[in-house]
């Protein structure tokens, strides 16, 4: 078809540029008008972020905090468990982190903890927990024949409670011994183990020649979940408290224990008494407290006999005995001072002599301190002055041989307020309308020569009088 040379073919492409012209150009209008134009319909819209958790899969151990941390997402996050029983959490997250604490479980758990944002992404993470090795005592032992003793020292778990405490010369090699059990009670071997010095002039024996000596060692447990390592201590040190840490690098359980570093000379302890010099310190000035102080002995030829000079300000025990002297049979033994308290001025110094069995002799120190805090001043107690009736005699007068009806006023002045009146006349009523001003009224005729008492009573018990009389004419 052709329509003065124009032919359908053509008519359709001219209606559709026109088409596009008109829309390009109307939106165009519509953008450069002020006023809010309409979206750009060919923007893209906002994208939400992922919720992106790490790690997705991770093993706990009972008791051992772990970390779950969400590094992208919309925010509040929330967590859910699938067991509860063995891996609580807390379901609204604070922040961008959840912190997972397993309960005691007897074999391998798996559970599953599932992250939630605001929302609705939710993300798995595959978490297996574990039961947590029973950490024994960390036992400190010296060699076979030391002169400072070889009793063990350990601790319990989360802080348990030292045995006694083992005794090391200085100079000499010793060994620290932690067992590892699991949570069966079997013994739990192939484990790593770190000791740390955390207090004293020893170290650890790294190599068999052991001329490597280190702060930080870490042993393997064998097929009896034994953890062994060995250390020595610095010689010629003076008498010391040491510390030393266990600690299971799979699960992060510790254990801390302790021992003593007795000074020796050519391997024999000298003999030591720890601490040198102890202080109780009172609070107030012019004031002692009562408190005590065990001083531990090492080295010399027990046994010891022990001697203080001040009866009257400080107590020595050991075991059960006191006395002004007493005897500690062994290297490693104890005995105890205690300060009587009281009042006391300055420092009190309680000079305390130890001899061996050969004579030798060393002296510790207990001190008495006065406090320093200023006594405190009690409030002054000020004496109530006396307690006064004014006036002390009231009269009244009359005609016909009578006293009207009437009444008078009287002041009550010192004494302790409150105050109570009475009459000793039922005629007569007293009353006490303000704190120091009272009343005494009759509504009856008094006849001439009638009397009665009047009585002021105050808080603290004082008693004050006076004297009401009537006097008519005939």
């Amino acid at each position: 078809m052709n329509l003065k040379g124009i032919t359908v073919r053509s008519f359709n492409t001219l209606f559709k540029s026109l088409t596009l012209t008109a829309l390009f150009g109307a939106a165009a209008l519509l953008a450069g008008c002020g006023g809010g134009g309409a979206a750009d319909p060919f923007k893209p819209g906002p994208v939400t972020p992922a919720l992106v958790v790490n790690p997705t899969a991770l093993t706990v151990y009972s008791g051992t905090p772990a970390v779950v941390t969400i590094s992208s997402g919309v925010g509040p996050f929330q967590a859910f468990t699938s067991d509860a029983v063995v891996l609580p959490v807390t379901q609204s997250i604070s922040g961008a982190a959840l912190t997972l604490v397993a309960n005691a479980v007897e074999s391998d758990k798996a559970v599953t903890v599932t992250i939630q944002d605001a929302v609705g992404q939710r993300v798995a993470t595959s978490v297996t927990v574990r039961g947590s090795p029973l950490l024994g005592a960390l036992t400190v032992a010296a060699v076979t024949g030391s002169t400072c003793g070889g009793a063990a020292s350990g601790g319990g778990a989360s802080g348990g409670a030292a045995s006694t405490s083992a005794a090391l010369c200085s100079g000499e090699s010793g060994t620290a011994k932690i067992k590892l059990r699991t949570a069966n009670t079997s013994p739990a071997s192939n484990r790593q183990v770190r000791f740390d010095v955390l207090q004293g002039a020893y170290d650890f024996i790294a190599d068999q020649a052991g001329t490597t000596l280190v702060k930080t060692i870490t042993a393997i447990t064998d097929q009896n979940g034994d953890a062994t390592v060995t250390l020595r201590t610095s010689a010629s040190v003076p008498t010391q408290a040491a510390l030393i840490r266990a600690t299971d690098l799979t699960s992060g359980n510790r254990v801390d224990g302790s021992f003593t570093i007795v000074q020796s000379t050519n391997g024999a302890a000298s003999l030591s008494v720890s601490p040198k010099e102890y202080g109780i310190t009172g609070f107030y000035v012019q004031s002692c407290s009562t408190g005590s102080a065990d001083f531990v002995i090492y080295g010399g030829s027990p046994p010891y006999t022990v001697f203080h000079a001040l009866p009257a300000r400080a107590t020595l025990s050991s075991g059960a005995a006191t006395g002004q002297t007493v005897v500690v049979a062994a290297s490693g033994g104890s005995f105890r001072m205690t300060a009587i308290g009281g009042a006391c001025a300055g420092t009190t110094e309680d000079n305390i002599t130890i001899t061996d069995s050969t004579g030798r002799v060393i002296n510790a120190n207990f001190k008495i301190v006065e406090g320093t805090v200023a006594l405190p001043v009690p409030d002054p107690v000020v004496p109530p002055g006396a307690l006064t009736v004014t006036p002390g005699s009231i009269a009244v007068s009359g005609t016909g041989g009578a006293c009207a009806p009437g009444s008078v006023t009287f002041v009550i002045s010192g004494g302790t307020p409150a105050y109570a009146v009475a009459s000793s006349r039922t005629e007569v009523t007293a009353s006490r309308p303000a704190s120091n001003a009272g009343v005494l009224s009759w509504t009856s005729p008094l006849p001439n020569g009638f009397s009665a008492a009047l009585v002021v009573l105050d808080a603290a018990g004082k008693v004050a009088n006076a004297t009401f009389t009537c006097t008519a004419t005939p």
